[in-house]
């Protein structure tokens, strides 16, 4: 048993402070976030302790081509079965796409993130080389496998490849509403049962017009037909859209970062906040982004209040909601993270209230949605195995 004393906890999913708490671990579980202070155990200092990152939304093999597509439109950079990001990883033997990818959970660990969700391309090779790289590692992917017809030319789909992705994976990440018609899309969401199914929509300006021109509808109308779980980025989403998406309580992850460095505008999320819409944060493309959550709630907060001209459009709470709680649900994983509540894994952060960003500020959560870093990170235990210790990264890696 580990018992932290001295810590201000964000307890539960709507992160109430909770100061001079103890937080006391059983067999990697937390078993319970006392209110009362104890004077014997792990001194946390008086930092904050907050739930790991869930980064619901990456493509964690790209890592070995950061910056390869910048300045490109992402239909160049990144569509199968012909874009840039398709032709670099076609080209990379086993063992060079598993160190390309070692190398991103090692970035992701360093950021504080327990548990990620990867849309990962090249068939059941692709999902094998994910849990090949990830093996012996605390951080849980969620690997969202894919045909090879949605990643390399001149393949056949087939009702036995989707069934195989399906036994193998952590469900299903579709490049697109365009790549298959709307019979595989059923298929899909019949074989996938009860895990993950999403899919790339509405991404690019282009990718909204070309939908309401050739189909009379929204990339995300026509999405609704199948109910995907996870429906990532609806950069364009309309007011219908948003009525619809409120009203089937449906999970959304967006990219602010990636949205914004690929031209393809921003995300609505202060339409989604106002509308009591959760959403899930993904720091995307590692071509484009890196895996640093901090950076990706500062960007959200900022660019939507300044696109809007309405600093109350966006929450700091909310905002670090996303990046914790709300992500663990946008990818089955609430019930074991996401939130520090007795029972669930013990995966959290201490930030350390004592650096810069917390030095004279009125508001811990905006300090750590706007100032913090993963250098703040004093401590990162990971389903009970420590990761980070007095800012040193554990782990041999």
């Amino acid at each position: 048993m580990e018992v932290y004393v001295n810590g201000i906890v964000a307890a539960g999913p709507e992160l109430e402070l909770i100061e001079n708490a103890t937080l006391i671990v059983e067999n990697g579980k937390i078993a319970a976030i006392e209110r009362q202070p104890r004077e014997h155990g792990i001194d946390l200092k008086g930092g904050l302790v907050i739930p790991a990152f869930v980064d619901a939304h990456t493509h964690i093999a790209d890592t070995g081509a950061k910056e390869l597509g910048t300045g490109m439109l992402v239909e160049d950079a990144v569509l199968p079965p012909n874009g840039l990001k398709h032709r670099y990883l076609q080209q990379l033997s086993e063992e060079r796409l598993i160190e390309t990818i070692r190398q991103g959970l090692k970035e992701m660990l360093k950021s504080g993130v327990a548990a990620f969700g990867d849309f990962r391309e090249g068939g059941l090779d692709g999902i094998r080389a994910l849990r090949k790289a990830s093996r012996g590692l605390p951080i849980r992917p969620v690997i969202l496998g894919r045909p090879m017809a949605d990643y390399k030319a001149g393949f056949e789909l087939t009702r036995k490849e989707l069934e195989a992705v399906a036994e193998e994976a952590d469900g299903f990440g579709i490049s697109s509403i365009n790549a298959f018609g709307l019979e595989v899309y059923h298929q899909i969401r019949e074989i996938v049962g009860d895990k993950v199914f999403a899919i790339h929509l509405s991404e690019s300006p282009r990718d909204h017009e070309n939908s309401l021109q050739t189909f009379g509808e929204t990339e995300v109308k026509r999405a609704f037909a199948f109910e995907p779980d996870l429906m990532v980025h609806l950069t364009h989403a309309t007011e219908s859209d948003l009525v619809e998406l409120k009203a089937r309580s449906q999970r959304i992850a967006c990219c602010p970062r990636t949205n914004l460095i690929l031209g393809d505008g921003i995300p609505p999320l202060h339409e989604f906040f106002a509308r009591g819409i959760p959403i899930s944060i993904g720091s995307d493309n590692m071509m484009f982004s890196s895996p640093d959550l901090f950076r990706e709630m500062d960007t959200a907060s900022r660019v939507t209040r300044g696109a809007t001209k309405e600093p109350r459009s966006i929450d700091s709470s909310y905002l670090l909601r996303s990046a914790t709680f709300s992500g663990a649900q946008a990818l089955k994983l609430d019930r074991a993270m996401g939130s520090l509540e007795p029972g669930k894994d013990a995966t959290f952060l201490v930030l350390d209230t004592s650096r810069d960003p917390f030095v004279y500020t009125h508001d811990l959560v905006s300090s750590v949605v706007h100032r913090c870093g993963p250098s703040d990170i004093s401590r990162f235990v990971c389903a009970g195995t420590t990761v980070i210790e007095d800012f040193e990264f554990k782990l041999n890696l």
